[in-house]
């Protein structure tokens, strides 16, 4: 693997996921109609997901995520969708796992003290910049032996970087719109809270919020907005519910 592609491989390019003890490799599990997948949501483990399940009859979906790459995770909403599957949160249901599974849920059901939780999409003002990717580029650099440095022509790893930041963020656009119309939810749901309402890292919505987006058949517990969520504050990330103040229509912010 090139120098580039590990430093974007290693970067969530609209923000780091809270911490997931299952990142590296997810668990999947199939017991009758119930499939279950706890991890980060990457390319090779939503691959290895789709092969578990392919010709099976799967009417449930419980996930434990803390999120991953966008893209993984449209494969695996589409699926969701595509198969009429039912959500289940246990735990969590962060980043890439909010925006692209929960949503795409026939009845999405959170558990009790679990949570989900978006920070932003495709489309969010504040995402990874040119510089950003060249910061994480040099840092990896610099972390190389002299050898390997001495192999390596930094400009030409920097230009390289940031021109294929572009080429994600385009492609991821074009694929995402796309997404959100076939499952018809509004994707501002993404990235309200930070845009709108100040919140720096992942924010939570009431069932009743949700829908305001098209994310219907939700159910929580009664307390949802009451959940206690200083463990996921440990993780090192802010977490809090946002109650929307702003009026909505046909499933389109008014603005």
């Amino acid at each position: 693997m090139s120098l580039i592609l590990f430093v974007l491989s290693q970067t969530q390019v609209f923000g780091r996921s809270v911490y997931d003890p299952s990142a590296e490799e997810a668990h999947i599990s199939l017991e009758g109609t119930t499939a279950t997948f706890a991890g980060s949501i990457s390319d090779l483990n939503v691959t290895k997901f789709l092969d578990s399940v392919e010709g099976r009859v799967v009417e449930t979906l419980v996930v434990v995520s803390g999120g991953g790459e966008i893209n993984a995770g449209m494969r695996l909403g589409e699926w969701v969708f595509d198969n009429q599957a039912d959500v289940v949160v246990e735990t969590m249901c962060m980043s890439s796992c909010a925006n692209y599974v929960f949503t795409a849920g026939r009845r999405k059901i959170i558990r009790a003290n679990a949570i989900v939780g978006w920070h932003g999409n495709a489309l969010q003002e504040k995402g990874m910049t040119d510089a950003d990717v060249r910061a994480e580029i040099i840092q990896a650099y610099d972390q190389l032996d002299e050898q390997a440095r001495s192999k390596l022509d930094l400009e030409a790893l920097l230009a390289q970087g940031t021109q294929q930041l572009r080429e994600y963020m385009e492609s991821s656009k074009a694929d995402q719109a796309r997404f959100f119309e076939k499952i018809d939810v509004d994707e501002y749901i993404c990235r309200v809270g930070n845009e709108e309402y100040g919140v720096r890292d992942f924010f939570l919505l009431s069932v009743e919020d949700m829908a305001k987006f098209g994310v219907r058949d939700v159910l929580a517990p009664d307390d949802y907005e009451l959940t206690d969520l200083e463990p996921y504050r440990r993780m090192g990330k802010s977490v809090e519910f946002v109650r929307l103040t702003r009026t909505y229509r046909n499933c389109r912010i008014s603005r």
